[in-house]
């Protein structure tokens, strides 16, 4: 096994103990180890991103159902229209999209899918991450309010899975902010509600992508059982960090990976 793949797998632990900690963050990991550590296309890392974020996700509502924390009317207004949202981006618009989106031979460059995808994706997670360190006290109505009208947190969903049905993500460093930021729930409940609403939408879009991509599932298997025992490891630990700390650290985590991405594929236009 190469050097590259051992890294990979030793990633698959974090991205479970993050997403046990934090409720979002491992496709911000996974994405990035399948296109550049196993050297996948695009299209084959986020079908392969979307599997293993959502199981990791399940086994973390599974392990946090008795403590309670599980918003289930907020989970279902966010889920079923990014659900939905997901399956038609990942079976119908995505495919279509060419590989080469322009050429321009004067300056030799070419902007491919994956580099805009990429860069998509890094920029998105700088913004969460940004809006959960500032955490800025926006005038909107508290989930209570949002519930009894619920077509913000539908505009959400659907917002929100078009954005991760492109990307391949499971979108937990854009929802945690949204129901931290904006709808105001506490960051250890909208960890759970996170996982819950990763789960269904990440199962979704990885069924609009069977048949088209093609699975490396013992990879796919071998990877997501690891992630899975960082996963147990970090809800076991997560109530050792106070919630102000576990928020910052959160934004600063996705933080730096947003860097990270962008800065590996600007130097590709250089």
């Amino acid at each position: 096994m190469e050097t590259f793949q051992l890294i990979g797998y030793a990633g698959a632990f974090a991205i479970g103990l993050v997403m046990g900690t934090t409720g979002s963050g491992g496709s911000a990991m996974a994405v990035p180890i399948f296109n550049y550590l196993f050297l996948m296309d695009m299209h084959s890392t986020t079908a392969h991103s979307l599997f293993v974020v959502g199981m990791s996700a399940s086994a973390g509502v599974l392990l946090n159902l008795r403590k309670h924390r599980l918003d289930w009317q907020l989970s279902l207004l966010f889920a079923i229209p990014m659900a939905i949202t997901v399956y038609l981006v990942r079976r119908f618009l995505l495919p279509s999209i060419p590989d080469v989106l322009f050429h321009l031979p004067t300056y030799e460059l070419t902007i491919t899918r994956d580099l805009t995808i990429m860069v998509l994706f890094g920029v998105l997670m700088a913004i969460a991450a940004i809006l959960t360190i500032k955490d800025g006290k926006a005038k909107i109505p508290v989930q209570q309010e949002i519930k009894k009208h619920p077509l913000p947190v539908l505009f959400f969903g659907m917002l929100i899975g078009v954005i991760t049905g492109i990307t391949g993500t499971g979108g937990g460093f854009l929802i945690v902010p949204v129901l931290v930021v904006f709808l105001r729930l506490p960051i250890k409940k909208a960890i759970v509600t996170s996982l819950m609403i990763i789960a269904l939408k990440s199962f979704m879009g990885f069924i609009g992508d069977v048949g088209s991509v093609e699975i490396d599932w013992i990879l796919l298997l071998s990877f997501t059982a690891i992630s899975l025992t960082g996963m147990t490891i970090g809800i076991q630990s997560s109530h050792l960090i106070a919630e102000k700390n576990l928020k910052k650290g959160f934004g600063y985590v996705v933080l730096g990976i947003s860097l990270l991405v962008l800065c590996k594929e600007m130097v590709q236009l250089i």
